[in-house]
């Protein structure tokens, strides 16, 4: 077959990889500049930087998999990176607590829940954790019956503590999400079995974070003649029959063109895909135009002055003001400055959505300094921002029944669907997704 591929970010990519080693011809049409959506790192004053996704999960081996086929996996070029992605929650601005993992021991120990509600999260959580036990790993629907309340508001009633300066801060950091973007199915799900982030290992590349990844496969794509690879290509318009697909796309100084294939794969963001597909079903339609995503901006600098003091990370609670900077983090360089990095909630990135870049790392440092009073006066020698207005998609509740819907729609003949918005926004498991999606359109024939 010849399958045209939309959206060269870790989904598409997956897919892409997957029917090349099956031998069908493949077209990998890209808006941006190079690939990787999310996953990508840049290189600014001497150091490797994420400008999305920051490490891998090692209980999603499909990367490992894929790492290795590249020939990537040799263990002097990885990173183990479990110790780094500790947390400390700043509570009330003025005392810290120290967690290794998002699991329910820390939050057993948390200093700042009261006695009373920690008992009766314990009495309610053996419940909860059976179902989460039995979901299936690989399927986010399977924990449907959860889907009528959002976990804030669920969480409220047994521990308003807990959710202020544990959930929230800790959905804030990894996602971006407000109290309102994530539901009890999506969080119970995501925190069960092997995707749980739960003493879960962490890894990445030493050269080009994790980021090496998806560089690699756009240079494996560009030196295969069996892959028409575009990047800065934009897709206009997707329409398909029972006779094929026609994509109209063009690239900069370029006549549009439209491409006919066999098949086609849809791995752009959820909320971008209604837009172009005038052909689609209400059902889909409905299904597509109502997903959201959440922004998560990350703001680079380096500081003229040694780490010293500060602590590895800062998560800061929206219960104490915090709404838009989520956290920090501090890496001492030796050589007496430090790198530090902040990213935002999604509640920020909308209420700052037409600021320059020069005003965001203004903005941001000032939420940095007020979270920690000892940055004032510090010399910021530069700054960058990475913005990511659409980063990850929220799960409200009510989102994985209409998720169930639209797969129980069944497939759309000759095209097929990938992305996070199908499963979850780790890099793995939007990668498995391109995977599926490739063997869908295989077996279809």
């Amino acid at each position: 077959m010849r399958v045209i591929i939309v959206g060269g970010g870790i989904a598409g990519l997956g897919a892409a990889w997957r029917l090349r080693a099956e031998g069908h011809q493949v077209v990998l049409l890209e808006k941006a500049a190079e690939p990787g959506g999310r996953c990508r790192s840049v290189f600014w004053q001497g150091a490797w930087v994420p400008t999305g996704a920051f490490a891998f999960l090692g209980a999603e081996t499909n990367l490992a998999d894929l790492s290795r086929e590249l020939g990537l996996h040799a263990p002097d070029d990885l990173l183990d990176l479990t110790a780094a992605h500790r947390w400390n929650v700043l509570i009330r601005r003025r005392e810290v607590a120290d967690f290794g993992a998002f699991d329910m021991m820390s939050a057993a120990r948390h200093p700042a829940i009261p006695f009373a509600e920690k008992a009766r999260l314990l009495v309610a959580l053996p419940q909860l954790a059976r179902r989460m036990l039995a979901a299936d790993p690989r399927d986010l629907t399977s924990v449907v019956a959860f889907d009528d309340v959002n976990a804030c508001e669920h969480f409220r009633r047994l521990s308003p503590a807990f959710v202020d300066y544990f959930l929230e801060p800790c959905m804030g950091m990894f996602c971006g999400y407000g109290a309102e973007d994530f539901s009890l199915a999506w969080t119970a799900w995501s925190s069960a079995g092997r995707l749980s982030w739960a003493g879960n290992h962490m890894w990445s590349y030493r050269e080009r974070g994790v980021g090496r990844l998806t560089w690699a496969l756009g240079r494996a794509f560009a030196a295969d003649p069996g892959t028409d690879y575009r990047t800065g290509c934009t897709v206009h318009e997707v329409r398909h029959d029972a006779d094929g697909v026609q994509v109209a796309c063009s690239r900069a100084d370029e006549a549009p063109e439209v491409i006919r294939a066999d098949a086609v794969i849809m791995a752009v963001p959820g909320h971008l895909v209604a837009g172009l597909m005038p052909d689609l079903d209400a059902g889909r339609r409905g299904f597509f135009e109502a997903i959201d995503y959440a922004g998560h901006h990350i703001v680079y600098y380096l500081l003229d002055r040694p780490k010293g003091d500060l602590l590895d990370t800062y998560v800061l609670p929206a219960a104490d003001g915090f709404h838009r900077t989520g956290n920090m983090r501090f890496t001492d360089r030796g050589d007496g400055t430090t790198l530090a990095h902040a990213q935002w909630k999604d509640a920020g990135c909308r209420q700052h959505a037409d600021a320059t870049d020069a005003e965001l790392i203004a903005i941001t440092w000032g939420d940095m300094v007020e979270a920690v009073p000892g940055l004032a006066g510090t010399r910021l020698i530069d700054a960058f921002v990475s913005r990511q207005p659409a980063a990850i998609c929220k799960r409200p509740k009510g989102f994985v029944t209409r998720l169930k819907a639209f797969r129980d729609l069944g497939p759309l003949p000759r095209v097929a669907f990938c992305g996070d918005y199908l499963t979850n926004s780790t890099v793995g498991q939007a990668h498995w997704s391109g995977l599926q999606a490739a063997a869908e359109i295989m077996a279809r024939g």
